[in-house]
């Protein structure tokens, strides 16, 4: 294109490299590109049209964010919501990003295409969106965890809530708040997000994994009564630990031992340290770890009844 054009690309691709490889008409005059060297861009193949006003750096990879960024700069009422948001927030069970769900009014059309999924709505309130410094806009936790609730079974969902409320992105009471100000018959989810969130008490602390979820689910199915998560107990030594799953009355702690957390020697020596001070009030501690759990779900849930029914008979005699 020639050496004129040689500043221009390099403004263009620097620019677009720290936003995802994308730029919107006014990113693009507002490096001193005009309208004529955009369209000699297009021409040449450097520029990439992706939705009206919008276009992709073609020598620069396409990415999640990428797709993400291009569809909130097209429109700035849409945001990006169900397992696409989920993919972007980290959030565990929320499965493949594709297509990309939007939530958008109803009669909006800008971003109609392969890839994208419109979910229409007029319930859009400024507090449902989360503008990242990158200039992707995203469902915020509680309007995630509520159009989750459309796609994802009530276990999967019960998991991004215990992850979202231990990652203090928002309360329980809030997410209710969110289900009273959006669940409707007609709108997608409204009755297992409803469900879910009735079935958890606002005080019963989250759980730290999916594994820990599925096993408290487990014993809470069979029947133990009076569980517990993250329970506190102060040990003589002088500090506090916080038992995975606990049921107080019989002085039973479970730890879910997971590899990243207990891995090492130092932990090890720490974990047992604490057991033994447990001990000194009269506390049992079992672990498990993520690989009984993984590996041996249903003979790990049973090996834990079985002592939970030894504790309660001593308990009784």
């Amino acid at each position: 294109m020639g050496r004129r054009y040689a500043r221009v690309i390099a403004d263009v691709v620097g620019y677009a490299s720290t936003r995802h490889g994308v730029l919107s008409a006014a990113e693009l005059s507002a490096l001193g590109i005009s309208i004529d060297q955009r369209e000699h861009l297009v021409t040449h193949g450097l520029l990439v049209g992706v939705h009206r006003g919008v276009w992709a750096v073609a020598a620069l990879p396409t990415s999640l964010p990428a797709r993400c960024r291009a569809i909130s700069l097209a429109d700035g009422r849409a945001f990006v919501t169900g397992r696409a948001a989920g993919a972007l927030w980290e959030l565990r069970r929320v499965g493949r990003p594709d297509p990309i769900e939007v939530r958008v009014p109803h009669f909006a059309h800008s971003l109609a295409g392969p890839g994208i999924r419109l979910r229409r709505c007029n319930a859009l309130d400024p507090r449902d969106v989360v503008v990242r410094p990158d200039g992707i806009r995203l469902a915020s936790p509680p309007r995630l965890a509520f159009d989750l609730a459309a796609v994802l079974p009530a276990l999967d969902l019960e998991s991004v809530v215990e992850q979202m409320v231990d990652r203090r992105w928002c309360t329980i009471p809030t997410l209710i708040d969110t289900g009273r100000r959006l669940a409707h018959p007609a709108r997608p989810g409204s009755t297992r997000f409803v469900q879910v969130l009735g079935s958890r008490p606002a005080w019963l602390a989250p759980v730290d994994s999916h594994l820990e979820l599925l096993l408290f689910d487990a014993l809470r199915r069979a029947g133990v009564a009076e569980l517990a998560r993250q329970h506190r107990l102060e040990l003589p030594g002088g500090w506090a630990i916080h038992g995975d799953i606990a049921v107080p009355r019989l002085r039973w702690l479970i730890a879910v031992d997971h590899v990243t957390w207990h891995g090492g020697r130092v932990d090890a020596q720490r974990d047992k340290q604490n057991d033994r001070q447990a001990g000194v009030l009269g506390w049992r501690v079992d672990r498990v770890t993520d690989e009984d759990l993984q590996r041996r779900f249903d003979a790990t849930v049973d090996e834990l009844l079985a002592i939970h029914r030894r504790l309660r008979q001593e308990v009784a005699s």
